[in-house]
């Protein structure tokens, strides 16, 4: 007996269900209800059948139960025998959850709540017993429906199935009574196997499929849904479906291919394979690969960076002209790595609307159990971001849009008394800014009350004083077991939700801030780093310390003259660059570096930009430009103020990277 790992077999499953099933919700919440579209009703049932088919196969049977009954509903609907309506929707996405918590339950071995599961299948069965009345079926636009046509489309039809399943069939551990047993539901199914002879039993490999099945099958379905049912199961090439007359089976009418689908070689007449959808020439040139094997190929271009660094700075002591070959071979390999090291972390590198389109669903439930109207917009959805970090910041984004729709968004009694329209509005922005991910969260609703969040700060026992600036009194509500709710709900109240945003962005390297007016609305704009792996940085040295400064904050470096220094109060500096008067920030006294050039004139002036706001730092040389492999200091040793990571430098020493933002910060203080 061969012991098989059937997870592996199983995963194609997880992965297109849940893919199905995100497309399923997406189309809901887009439906109109009073006008939906045809072919959406069509893309929704094909995910509903490929999901209950594929359940069946793989040996999932309690996910058949939600789907069959999903299934039939939306035939009804997209045929004409029922109307869709605004609560059918709110069912089906419910099917959808229940389909979904199936899925994680038997991918992850979690327990699933049958409760839930038989309340959905319930609420299934109470509109089918409901018995709409009959509306017209939905028909192509510009093609009216007839008569004929209605009569030919109920009339059944008689398929020839020919399957030729792959030699390793059987190690992939497929069943074939599920699928017979679809296809004997559809009508009137016969199936017959033929074997190939094996003469050499001493050869003979019983874990290779010989069998090719010749079925038959009287049915009023499409063939569509037939090619469905082996979704999963067959290839292309593989099955083969004649339309046969009632006739003569040599004028077996063609079915029409799908897009990007081949004919299979059986049988005298025309003939169809499977197709996997219209779109499968996309998924054709793409393919599946574990988070975890692809961060193993970036930890070790990290390494190769390293090493490709250390074989730079030891070149350093040889002579070019004796060396030039060699030279040459570096300077090409720092080429190469540095296509590898792009070409790898693109790999990694995502749109940001795998998060953005979660909370369509979010916002149109917590929307109808709160009585608000509320738009959710989306803008720059295809900015891409590194996975690593998009999975991190799902859950800060969660809480910032339910607070905004729990605090923000005013009921549209309130809004209409305001002169507003009676829906709100939040919007999800993603953008690129150098070298930072920006991610904002808008809405258009009460906005924040000074006054009232003081209050609650006073009470608290936080430390406050009358010169605090608006900027400074919103972040306190960042603080822990803040809130200004006055009762707590399922939604908020509880004084986490903005404190696990600050701390989960921080975490990432990034920051938070927020703006506000009162009755017009709250922004919270997330920043982020690119990505946390490699960097390209500028190396500088202060006395006999060296630091990395990104290089997408470098502005432009310079040397100070004397007529454009100035000397403030409290000893501080500027410098005059083409008309304004920037601040002077001295790595040396601020990270109390010995032996750090102390005159602006001997020394380097880097000027940087740290988001939005320019400032000027005194270094005392510029060592050159580098590829930089971040770590962790906070892991491997304490969070360092100033500093957004270390890396390792070609001659083996550390080196800090510096966080222009916090280097103002620290300045400050």
């Amino acid at each position: 007996m061969i012991d098989v790992d059937m997870s592996q077999f199983n995963q194609l499953f997880f992965e297109e269900s849940a893919e199905h099933l995100a497309e399923m919700e997406r189309i809901f919440l887009a439906m109109d209800p009073a006008d939906p579209d045809e072919e959406e009703l069509n893309a929704v049932f094909r995910s509903a059948h490929s999901i209950k088919g594929g359940a069946g196969t793989f040996g999932f049977p309690d996910m058949t139960v939600v789907t069959h009954e999903l299934e039939t509903l939306l035939d009804k609907i997209r045929h004409g025998e029922m109307a869709l309506t605004a609560r059918m929707v709110n069912v089906f996405l419910l099917a959808g959850d229940a389909i979904g918590m199936q899925l994680t339950g038997h991918r992850d071995g979690v327990k699933v709540s049958e409760q839930f599961i038989q309340n959905v299948v319930e609420q299934l069965g109470a509109i089918s017993s409901d018995t709409p009345p009959f509306v017209t079926p939905l028909t192509p636009a510009g093609s009216p429906s007839s008569p004929q046509k209605e009569s030919e489309a109920t009339s059944p039809s008689t398929y020839g199935i020919i399957f030729t399943p792959p030699a390793n069939l059987y190690t992939r551990m497929v069943r074939m009574e599920p699928i017979f047993q679809e296809l004997a539901a559809m009508g009137d199914f016969t199936v017959c196997c033929n074997i190939a002879v094996h003469h050499e039993f001493r050869n003979y490999d019983p874990t290779r499929c010989l069998a090719i099945w010749e079925m038959t099958l009287t049915t009023c379905r499409s063939a569509d849904e037939i090619i469905d049912i082996f979704i999963f199961v067959a290839d292309t090439e593989e099955l083969s479906i004649v339309k046969l007359p009632s006739a003569a089976a040599d004028d077996a009418e063609a079915i029409v291919l799908p897009a990007g689908s081949t004919p299979a070689p059986h049988g005298k007449g025309a003939t169809t394979s499977l197709g996997r959808r219209h779109d499968d020439h996309v998924e054709a040139s793409s393919i599946r690969v574990g988070v975890a094997k692809v961060d193993q190929l970036i930890n070790q271009m990290g390494e190769l960076v390293i090493t490709q660094a250390m074989l730079a700075q030891s070149a350093k002591q040889l002579d070019p002209v004796k060396f030039e070959n060699l030279h040459r071979a570096l300077s090409l390999l720092e080429r190469t790595t540095r296509d590898l090291q792009e070409s790898v972390m693109s790999i990694r590198m995502v749109p940001i609307s795998f998060i953005f389109n979660r909370f369509q669903r979010l916002v149109h439930d917590l929307a109808e159990s709160m009585g608000k109207q509320v738009e959710l917009k989306l803008v720059g959805e295809t900015t891409e971001l590194d996975k690593g970090l998009m999975e991190k910041l799902a859950d800060p984004l969660t809480h910032l849009v339910r607070n905004s729709l729990d605090h923000g968004i005013e009921s549209p009694e309130i809004r209409m008394a305001a002169g507003k329209h009676p829906g709100g509005a939040i919007t999800l922005k993603a953008s690129q800014q150098g070298g930072r991910f920006l991610v904002e969260v808008t809405d258009d609703g009460a906005g924040l009350n000074r006054e009232r969040i003081l209050a609650k700060a006073a009470k608290n026992g936080l430390p406050l004083s009358d010169a605090m600036s608006d900027e400074e009194v919103w972040l306190l509500i960042f603080s822990p077991g803040f809130s200004t709710a006055d009762q707590v709900t399922d939604i908020s109240g509880r004084g986490v939700g903005m404190d696990v945003v600050r701390r989960n962005v921080t975490a990432m390297g990034g920051r938070v801030s927020l703006s506000s007016h009162e009755g017009k609305g709250s922004r919270v704009l997330i920043s982020l780093p690119l990505t946390l792996a490699i960097l390209d940085g500028l190396a500088v040295r202060v006395g006999r310390e060296t630091f990395i400064i990104p290089l997408n904050s470098v502005i432009e470096s310079l040397q100070p003259r004397t007529e454009e220094l100035n000397e403030v109060a409290r000893g501080e500096s500027t410098v005059h660059v083409r008309g304004e008067y920037l601040p002077l920030i001295r790595l040396g006294e601020l990270f109390h570096i010995a032996g750090a050039v102390r005159r602006p004139e001997d020394a380097i002036v880097m000027l940087i930009d740290a988001e939005g706001e320019q400032l000027a730092l005194l270094v005392d040389e510029l060592l050159g430009q580098h590829q930089m492999v971040i770590k962790s200091l906070e892991t491997n040793y304490r969070k360092v103020a100033g500093t957004a990571g270390a890396t390792i430098l070609g001659d083996g020493r550390v080196a800090l990277i510096l966080d222009a933002v916090e280097i103002v910060r620290l300045w400050r203080k």
